[in-house]
């Protein structure tokens, strides 16, 4: 039976470490966000981009799903009158870290604009996970006094 060297304990001993350390950082959340601030960027990333008119009367959008600080976001860009210089409409947090995708009309995607509600105006759909994996179908219906989108709240179920 061969016995261990003290070099070999000691490469041994560090493995031990690195592995206890790691799995502290899997097991408890803050400091896994606190490791993954230190190695993900605080970029932009632009996720998803769609655009269209919102009704038949307009307005045009530009819709952009981005994910900033690790968190998704969704801007709404518009044309202002008749220049070609885009105008920030709204700016909604989905305060979600993952982004997700449907299926929809056969494809999939991961922002759609889509009359889901048979009301004559597009809404926005844009699907996401949250932090147990659990998905979110986030579905924003175009407020035509307000001129933005708001979050549809389903009901309760039974």
């Amino acid at each position: 039976m061969q016995r261990f060297t003290s070099r070999g304990l000691f490469i041994i001993s560090v493995l031990a470490v690195a592995l206890m350390l790691i799995t502290a950082v899997a097991i408890v959340p803050s400091l896994r966000h606190q490791v993954r601030s230190w190695v993900v960027s605080n970029d932009r990333e632009i996720l998803a981009k769609t655009s269209g008119y919102v009704t038949p009367e307009g307005p045009l959008v530009s819709v952009f799903k981005i994910r900033e600080d690790g968190f998704l976001k969704l801007e709404v860009y518009t044309n202002s009158g008749n220049s070609d210089e885009s105008v920030l409409l709204q700016k909604i947090d989905l305060n979600e870290t993952r982004d997700g995708y449907v299926n929809f009309q056969g494809n999939a995607t991961n922002l759609a604009l889509a009359d889901t509600d048979h009301d004559g105006a597009m809404d926005l759909i844009a699907p996401s996970f949250d932090e147990q994996m659990t998905p979110r179908l986030n579905i924003f219906r175009f407020n035509r006094a307000l001129n933005s989108f708001e979050k549809i709240i389903p009901p309760p179920s039974n």
